[in-house]
């Protein structure tokens, strides 16, 4: 109880144990692809498995994305202001809402599925239609498992945030690996059954998740039924609450349709600037499904620290905010940042570095050379993708939503406009590029507005970044030296790259560990103190 207890009061803390439950699902996601990929067996199948999960987190984000983080909002104010009866009726009006708009997504999904397939491929479009109206029947089911997340994020559990997050993931490979197999291996079908079983996956994933959450909510919500029966004043009606959450919601909304506009993109843009470019189809779809499929599986380990931290920045921003306390609003909006870039930037940067031997021993690629090119040019991607989260979120909670959902839409219209002329005039690269000047315009302008309103110093986060920036150094020449010395060189058997490369990394990562210690980095970022007595955080 005291450790549930210091996690609720840290958003370090809170951020790091949401982070722990998405890290093992992210993980689960990274060896559940090796199999995977050899089981398909086909890049163009990879590719659609891809970019299928593009269109249909865009969908679950126009119709439920700002919901989950409204319901936080709500529950932790009510919280805060001692309403336990508003904080029940907040749970069930939220899960009635998001059940309803889960099910019309589901609906459109499965209408326009046949229009959007042509347009996100360059073969046959029938298994790509019927892949995403397979994934459409998740979209009924994975919002209400939002609802349950929500509620009991703006109730600072990250414990179950995290591990609803990891079950359903084990779930989800378990019962994806387990039917692919059988249909391939026992029953002898075409590989393209295996791609079906593999998007079905996430609708039985999603039902297990809300049968285990269930199970957790009808013992951990006794003790706020126990208190709104003693609570003596009435609860908001629900038209009221149905009004705030949508008022909160919007704003999320919004910001979740521009923020993720970079997989629209990817799914139509990047592949009409792809087709310009390079005169073969196959290097196409090379390229696409490296993209789609090993891209995303690799820069999900960094840009897990995004939702991990944007989870515990809602209730923890909102209750400063609620009690008035600008100091606190201040050290988590640092604290924040701090912690993000000391373990973002050495992870994406790990993926830079290691691109080579990562896609030659754990993926299915008929081009390495094409796939680790791509996989260097997306760990630039990731950092913009594990900060600009952090930030924007940062905002919406803060009460800046119009000024950050202003300076998204400028970065989804340069985003847009610049892609696909940089990627005829330069391949893969010229993508990546043109989200890199969309997004650093988005970082760097809301630093400065949170900065504006809210007087906070950043130099405690540059001094981080500066000093992190030396121990990369550090671990980049580390990793050369072994590489050289033959320690992770793709010339090798598979089993053994992968054990020399996984030497290579943990040298290296000792190195770099050594040199931010000796810089101090662990007490600006964590506020621990190595190697001398306690003393007050500055």
């Amino acid at each position: 109880m005291e450790n549930q207890s210091k996690v609720k009061k840290s958003i370090i803390l809170s951020g790091l144990v949401g982070t722990g439950g998405l890290f093992v699902a992210k993980l689960i996601g990274i060896i559940y692809a090796i199999p995977f990929s050899s089981i398909l067996g086909n890049v163009k199948y990879m590719g659609y498995y891809g970019q299928a999960y593009n269109i249909y987190s865009y969908v679950l984000n126009v119709f439920t994305a700002g919901f989950p983080f409204a319901i936080a909002t709500m529950v932790s104010k009510y919280t805060v202001l001692d309403d336990p009866k508003t904080v029940l009726l907040v749970k069930k009006v939220s899960i009635a809402m998001l059940s309803l708009l889960g099910f019309v997504g589901m609906l459109l999904l499965m209408a326009f599925s046949g229009v959007l397939a042509p347009l996100m491929i360059a073969g046959d479009p029938t298994i790509m239609a019927n892949v995403l109206r397979i994934l459409a029947i998740a979209l009924f089911f994975v919002p209400v498992l939002s609802a349950f997340r929500g509620y009991y994020q703006g109730l600072k559990e990250m414990g179950e945030y995290a591990f609803s997050q990891a079950f359903e993931q084990i779930f989800r490979v378990g019962f994806l690996l387990s039917a692919a197999c059988l249909m391939v291996y026992v029953l002898h079908w075409e590989r393209k059954w295996a791609l079906y079983a593999s998007v079905l996956s996430t609708t039985v994933a999603a039902i297990a998740g809300i049968v285990q959450i269930r199970h957790f909510d009808k013992t951990r919500s006794q003790e706020i039924i126990d208190q709104a029966r003693a609570q003596t004043t009435p609860s908001l009606k629900r038209n009221e609450i149905i009004k705030e959450l949508v008022l909160l919601a919007i704003p999320y909304l919004i910001s979740s349709l521009l923020g993720y506009s970079q997989q629209i993109y990817n799914a139509v843009l990047l592949p009409a600037g792809l087709k310009a470019y390079y005169p073969s189809e196959a290097k196409v779809s090379s390229i696409i499904s490296a993209t789609t499929y090993v891209g995303v599986k690799m820069t999900a380990i960094p840009m897990v620290l995004a939702p991990g931290f944007t989870a515990a920045i809602i209730p923890h921003i909102t209750s400063a905010l609620t009690k008035h306390n600008k100091r606190l609003i201040q050290k988590n909006v640092v604290d924040c940042l701090g912690v993000v870039l000391y373990i973002g930037l050495p992870v994406s940067f790990c993926l830079f570095a290691y691109s080579a031997p990562l896609n030659y021993t754990l993926f299915y690629t008929d081009d390495l050379n094409t796939s680790t090119m791509v996989l260097q040019w997306l760990t630039l991607e990731s950092i913009t993708g594990t900060l600009l989260p952090v930030v924007t979120n940062l905002m919406m909670a803060l009460k800046l939503q119009p000024l950050v959902l202003k300076r998204m839409i400028i970065n989804a219209i340069i985003k847009g406009v610049l892609m696909v002329p940089m990627t005829m005039m330069m391949g893969f690269g010229g993508a990546v590029l043109a989200s890199l000047i969309a997004d650093g315009y988005l970082f760097f302008s809301n630093l400065h507005q949170i900065k504006i309103h809210y007087h906070i110093s950043y130099k405690r986060v540059w001094q981080i970044v500066f000093r992190v920036c030396i121990g990369l150094l550090a671990l980049w020449i580390t990793s050369m030296l072994l590489t050289h010395l033959g320690l992770g060189s793709v010339s090798s058997r598979k089993i053994v790259c992968f054990i020399t490369m996984c030497i290579n990394g943990l040298i290296s990562l000792i190195v770099f560990m050594i040199v931010t210690i000796a810089l101090k980095v662990p007490e600006l970022a964590f506020h621990v103190h190595i190697g001398r007595p306690k003393k007050e955080a500055q």
